[in-house]
């Protein structure tokens, strides 16, 4: 990398380690967890509900919601005094897109294997700044109910793209067979539309609280990035490291063949889930 391009990337570095210390900080003290709008609902018209009732209805209604508690009273706790200001159900819908895309292995995986083939810092920040921008774009079509699609269909897509973006950049580099940066980005930004589409997922089983839909959504979308930017900020350090090995081909080729069998697995099994 040249000196401009390691400026950068030690700058991201920083910011990153900086994002991670203040999120690690405000998760470690907040209790308060978002509560789902039908819970919400549920509480306005029965204020005075017993706790097996509050646990019924949420076992039905929000099953993700209740597998957060193992101890009931924590849940009629969280439930019966509820914070849903406009901050804070912010912060909720950022950490909930952070921990999303965190404790999705697909969509970690697949800004793993943007970073495979990637030789320089500026064409790092091009392919995630495509991904970045698609998922954006189809995540609030998807929220305002404008582009709606099977997750039947998503599912298999989003396992796919990481078999086919992890095996490509990787095996037909270097090849008459490689594609230009425009063809790359443009296959990037058109996975990346149904990423956002598998993010929105979450935002339609769960509800936006009425009234405070553009910040819910917007909010959600920086968690999302925050958790990219962390995704990139520890795996790009480690492939910069194995380049510098006499042996880093290897490496790069068994894991975008790892990854990309993995994609493919993925995606024959839900397809017929």
């Amino acid at each position: 990398m040249n000196t401009l391009s390691k400026s950068f990337f030690f700058s991201f570095l920083v910011a990153a380690v900086s994002i991670v210390g203040v999120l690690g900080l405000v998760v470690h003290i907040s209790a308060h967890e978002l509560i789902p709008q039908a819970v919400v609902e549920f509480m306005k018209k029965n204020p005075n509900a017993t706790p097996e009732e509050i646990e019924h209805f949420v076992i039905f209604e929000a099953p993700i919601f209740r597998s957060k508690f193992k101890n009931i009273d924590d849940l009629v706790k969280i439930v019966r005094n509820q914070n849903t200001g406009w901050f804070d159900n912010a912060y909720d819908f950022a950490k909930l897109g952070v921990k999303h895309i965190l404790n999705g292995p697909d969509h970690i995986l697949f800004v793993l294997s943007l970073l495979l083939a990637v030789a320089a810092f500026r064409e790092m920040l091009r392919v995630t700044s495509a991904f970045t921008v698609a998922h954006s774009i189809s995540l609030i079509l998807a929220g305002l109910g404008i582009l709606v699609i099977s997750p039947r269909i998503i599912e298999p897509l989003i396992a796919f793209s990481i078999a086919f973006v992890a095996l490509t950049t990787v095996f037909l580099k270097g090849t008459r067979f490689e594609m230009r940066t425009t063809h790359k980005l443009g296959t990037v930004f058109f996975f990346g539309l149904f990423h956002g589409l598998g993010f929105a997922g979450l935002l339609q089983e769960l509800g936006i609280p009425q009234g405070k839909f553009l910040s819910s959504l917007f909010s959600f979308n920086v968690g999302i990035e925050i958790g990219q930017l962390l995704i990139v900020a520890a795996g790009l350090p480690v492939i910069l490291l194995i380049r510098k090995t006499s042996w880093h081909n290897l490496i790069i080729r068994i894991s975008a063949l790892t990854i990309g069998i993995i994609g493919l697995v993925w995606g024959i099994e839900r397809v017929w889930r």
